[in-house]
């Protein structure tokens, strides 16, 4: 998807972020049990949490990532100020990605004409940005980079 794409994706499902909450919020019934016990408080952590991380995404979806001090910020609020345990921040995050990416794409296939391909990208991008979130995707170090691009050139190209 090229960056003129990934940006019209941003635009809309930035327009779109008070729907997506409320499909996100709506879900907790069936997918998250734990919200029937939450109070007012809880309740409006776990929807700026929420709204916190499909803000986060879409920049990610757009920019390709978020500067250090924009992670801290959305991590922050997905932790809920520490408040949060990281099983409840990955529940909560499991209800962004599979309901509000899947209402994201449903409005973007129909807004922008997603095709297959790219609804496909946009929900693996939103596992890993959720899997960096919670701390659980490795990233490489800039010598394993290094090394592994000088294995490469060692190498050879692929095709003869």
């Amino acid at each position: 998807m090229d960056t003129r794409r990934r940006a019209e994706v941003a635009a809309v499902g930035a327009a779109l972020l008070d729907e997506l909450e409320e499909a996100i919020a709506s879900s907790w019934v069936d997918l998250l049990p734990a919200a029937a016990g939450w109070g007012p408080a809880a309740t409006t952590r776990a929807r700026a949490a929420s709204a916190a991380a499909l803000r986060g995404l879409l920049t990610v979806f757009e920019q390709g990532d978020l500067d250090d001090r924009s992670w801290a910020e959305v991590r922050d609020e997905v932790y809920a100020g520490g408040r949060a345990t990281p099983d409840e921040a990955a529940e909560l995050l499991r209800t962004v990605r599979i309901v509000g990416v899947e209402v994201l794409a449903d409005r973007l296939s129909y807004y922008l004409g997603l095709t297959h391909d790219e609804r496909w990208q946009l929900q693996r991008e939103a596992s890993a940005f959720c899997a960096q979130l919670l701390g659980t995707r490795d990233e490489l170090d800039a010598t394993a980079v290094d090394t592994l691009l000088a294995e490469l050139e060692r190498s050879g190209p692929d095709l003869a």
